[in-house]
C-alpha cells in the first residue's frame, strides 16, 4: 500500500501515519532501515490512484485524504475510476466533480456537498451519505446497496437503473428525481419525499414506504410486490 491507501485503511492523517511508523519501530515490528524508506514527511505527495490500473490520477501533499480529494477537485482533476474505498470524506466539498465509476465502498461522506457531481456507475455500497447534498447529481447505474442515505438531498438527481437494495432512505429528499428502473428491494423509504419523482419501472419489492410522499410521482409499471405501508398516493 502507498501512504494514501494506509491513511484510508486506518483512518489516519499524515501525522498519524508518521506516528504509526515510529511506534512500529519502537516495538521492533519494523527495522529502522525499513522505516527510513517508508516514513513520509508532511510534505510527501499523496496519490489518488485508478482502481483498475493503479495509475496515479492526482498527486499532492495533504494532511488528510479528504484534503487531498478536495485539492484534486479544486484543480479540476478527473477522478473517474478513483480508488477511495473506505475513505473518511466527512463533509467533503466536491461540487460538480467527476467520480464516474469511482470506488467509494464504505466511504464516509456524511454531510458532503456533491451537488451536480457525476457518480455514474460509482461503487457506493455500504457508504455513509447521511445529510449529504446530491442535488442534480448523476448517479445513473450507481451501486448504493446497503448505503445510509438518511436525510440526504437527492432533489432532481438522476438515478436511472441505480441499485439501492436494502439502502436506508429515511427522510431522504428525492423530489423530482429520475428513478426510472431503479432498484429499492427491501429498502427503507420511511418518510422519504418522492413527490413528482419518476419511478417508472422501479423495483420496490419488500420496501418500507411508511409515511413516504408520492404525490405527483410517475409510478407506471413500478413493482410494488410485498411493499410495506404503501401510501394512498400510489393509487
Amino acid at each position: 500500500m502507498d501512504h494514501a491507501a494506509l491513511m484510508r485503511k486506518y483512518n489516519l492523517s499524515i501525522r498519524g501515519l508518521i506516528m504509526m511508523f515510529h511506534k512500529l519501530v519502537a516495538k521492533g515490528v519494523l527495522l529502522e532501515s525499513e522505516a527510513a524508506q517508508r516514513i513520509p514527511s508532511e510534505d510527501t505527495p499523496l496519490h489518488i490512484r485508478n482502481q483498475f490500473t493503479g495509475e496515479i490520477l492526482f498527486s499532492s501533499p495533504a494532511q488528510t485524504v479528504k484534503e487531498l480529494v478536495e485539492t484534486a477537485v479544486k484543480r479540476g482533476a478527473d477522478l473517474s475510476e478513483a480508488d477511495l474505498a473506505g475513505a473518511n470524506l466527512f463533509e467533503l466539498q466536491a461540487r460538480e466533480a467527476n467520480f464516474s465509476e469511482a470506488l467509494l465502498f464504505r466511504a464516509q461522506l456524511q454531510g458532503a456537498d456533491l451537488t451536480g457531481t457525476i457518480l455514474f456507475r460509482a461503487e457506493l455500497a455500504q457508504s455513509y451519505l447521511s445529510r449529504a447534498k446530491l442535488t442534480k447529481a448523476d448517479l445513473s447505474e450507481a451501486n448504493l446497496t446497503e448505503a445510509d442515505l438518511t436525510a440526504a438531498d437527492f432533489r432532481e438527481t438522476v438515478m436511472v437503473r441505480a441499485n439501492l437494495d436494502k439502502a436506508n432512505l429515511f427522510e431522504t429528499d428525492l423530489r423530482k428525481s429520475d428513478l426510472k428502473d431503479a432498484r429499492f428491494l427491501e429498502a427503507n423509504l420511511e418518510k422519504a419525499n418522492l413527490e413528482n419523482a419518476d419511478l417508472a419501472g422501479a423495483e420496490l419489492e419488500g420496501a418500507n414506504l411508511a409515511g413516504a410522499g408520492l404525490a405527483g410521482a410517475n409510478l407506471a409499471e413500478a413493482n410494488w410486490k410485498s411493499a410495506k405501508n404503501v401510501p394512498v398516493e400510489r393509487e
